[in-house]
């Protein structure tokens, strides 16, 4: 018998795309689904589109929570899942009908606790398809001590291994495990940590994911003192523990350092340069060039 699969769906504002997130998922192939659609203090109609939804499907599940951010409502439905996977879908986004049905057998396949699938952004500006996947079909089956050397390598060639999106999860995973709440560059904060803990994870070279780009109100690709902030604690704390486990800490440094180039440019271009965080890349910067 197939296993249960939690879907989980944060929502915030999304009215206008709602309801094309929620049909992609109500028509997957894989029926044994469960999903969780998190109102996280959204003053739009989003609660309502759900509510249609619920009222239709015996499997699609609505909460309402006050305001606390992404990370917030992801935790409130890992709290509230009751699948052996479950697997996260931004609401303004969505996938294609064989998204559940693909990753869950090959975590079958491959007796693998990690799945991750590949995307395809669509940009809502220019009204195109930016495609990522050219290749044919074909997975890649890691072993922890394998994935967790060769991640600084994969997070720079793929994106897929960033995003929290797009992926299945044994739910078993997320024990002791939580999305940071407050904090930005969520998925990268907590993917490394499920990585490491997964016994054996795999990639499936095929666009399962549709990721909306441009969509006005989005905030991602704005850079504020906050974002780096969290953008630096995120990638120190994390060259922290790859040096104390003894893992990749080469690729994971040139990870860091890149990071941290980035960062400075970014900030410099925002015009931030009298920030505190400014100077503390900068001073970063100065001890690593000095030789």
């Amino acid at each position: 018998m197939s296993e249960l699969v939690s879907i989980i769906v944060p929502i915030y504002n999304v009215e206008n795309y709602l309801r094309m997130c929620l049909d992609s998922i109500e028509n997957q192939t894989y029926s044994n689904i469960e999903v969780l659609l998190i109102n996280d203090g959204s003053p739009d109609s989003s609660g309502e589109i759900c509510q249609e939804y619920v009222a239709r499907d015996s499997r699609f599940h609505y909460f309402e929570k006050e305001n606390g951010g992404l990370s917030d409502a992801r935790n409130y439905g890992i709290e509230r899942s009751n699948g052996k996977y479950l697997t996260f879908i931004d609401s303004d986004d969505w996938v294609e009908p064989t998204y559940i049905d693909d990753m869950y057998q090959a975590a079958l396949k491959n007796d693998s606790e990690i799945v991750v699938s590949n995307y395809t952004q669509f940009d809502v500006k220019e009204n195109h398809y930016l495609v990522h996947v050219w290749d044919d079909y074909y997975e890649e089956t890691y072993e922890r001590k394998e994935l967790i050397n060769r991640l600084p390598l994969l997070e720079r060639r793929d994106y897929s291994f960033v995003t929290s999106w797009g992926i299945l999860f044994n739910r078993s995973l997320f024990d002791n495990i939580q999305f940071p709440k407050g904090k930005l560059i969520e998925d990268g904060r907590t993917n490394y940590k499920l990585f490491a803990k997964s016994s054996c994870s795999t990639y499936i070279n095929k666009s399962l994911y549709i990721y909306r780009i441009g969509r006005e109100g989005s905030i991602i690709n704005t850079v504020t003192e906050k974002l780096l902030i969290d953008k630096l604690e995120y990638v120190l704390e994390r060259l922290a523990i790859y040096t104390i486990k003894g893992w990749n800490s080469f690729n994971e440094k040139e990870n860091t350092l890149g990071y941290i180039r980035k960062g400075w440019e970014e900030a410099k271009e925002a015009g931030l340069q009298d920030t505190e965080i400014f100077r503390r890349y900068t001073e970063i910067l100065e001890l690593i060039d000095n030789d």
